[in-house]
């Protein structure tokens, strides 16, 4: 296994809710996948590593995460997220 990635929903802090732009820059700098940002409710959709959750919870612009699910995954050798080799 690569590793454990988590899919959760993110409710942005209110500081944040004119800069949706910046609070989403700030999740994929943290290496967040996002599958959808909501400008009218500040909700982001998407998937991190399991391990950043953490941190995750802790940016200044994160008001709450919802853990929705989480699975392992197991990427291909030469793909860059590969960190087993096989």
């Amino acid at each position: 296994m690569d590793c454990n990635i988590t899919e959760c929903v993110v409710v942005l802090d209110k500081r944040w809710e004119n800069d949706l732009a910046g609070a989403v820059a700030r999740l994929k700098d943290l290496g967040m996948e996002i599958r959808s940002a909501d400008d009218d409710t500040s909700v982001v959709e998407g998937s991190i590593d399991s391990c950043r959750l953490e941190e995750l919870e802790k940016l200044d612009c994160v008001d709450y995460v919802r853990k929705v699910f989480s699975y392992d995954a197991n990427y291909p050798p030469g793909d860059p997220r590969d960190r087993d080799g096989m």
